[in-house]
């Protein structure tokens, strides 16, 4: 039987706020041993589906997911009144994690530029799938992989 435990928190940092939940779906003696954490950025929500499933998929390495979603908010607005509702995105990504069944957390940053936020949200070195759609020409996703490898993250980039 999985327990369920909810954490809820706002961090601001440097003009930026952080809205953080966290969903254990761990057994109290699962915390003591080692974990791999995985970064998924929320592109869109077909994308991030098949950056979770592919983490599912490494259920022997005892893998938790921290999804990541930068809401870019433009200059004339507060960082901290953003124009998209709040509860909308934490519950977007909230029901994203569920689905999937995968132990973690997610996090709402709000920062003016969109690379920028993604590259000071995630620890040094962290590992991160990043799923894209096969185009000719380079995508969004494209060019937050390249930044964040270039940055020091390890980045696997899966095509949906």
């Amino acid at each position: 039987m999985k327990t369920t435990k909810q954490f809820v928190s706002e961090l601001k940092f440097d003009d930026r706020t952080i809205a953080r939940h966290e969903i254990d779906h761990r057994r109290p003696s699962d915390i003591t041993t080692r974990v791999l954490w995985v970064v998924i950025p929320y592109t869109t929500p077909e994308l991030t589906r098949a950056a979770l499933r592919h983490a599912g998929v490494c259920t022997d390495l005892n893998v938790n997911v921290s999804l990541v979603d930068i809401q870019v908010v433009p200059f004339p607005c507060p960082l901290d009144q953003p124009p998209v509702n709040q509860e909308f995105s934490r519950r977007r990504l909230r029901d994203l994690l569920e689905q999937n069944g995968l132990p973690g957390r997610t996090d709402v940053l709000y920062a003016r530029d969109w690379l920028e936020g993604f590259r000071r949200a995630l620890d040094p070195h962290s590992l991160v799938i990043l799923a894209r759609k096969k185009r000719w020409w380079r995508t969004r996703e494209d060019k937050l992989a390249a930044a964040l490898r270039k940055a020091g993250h390890q980045v696997l980039l899966i095509q949906a």
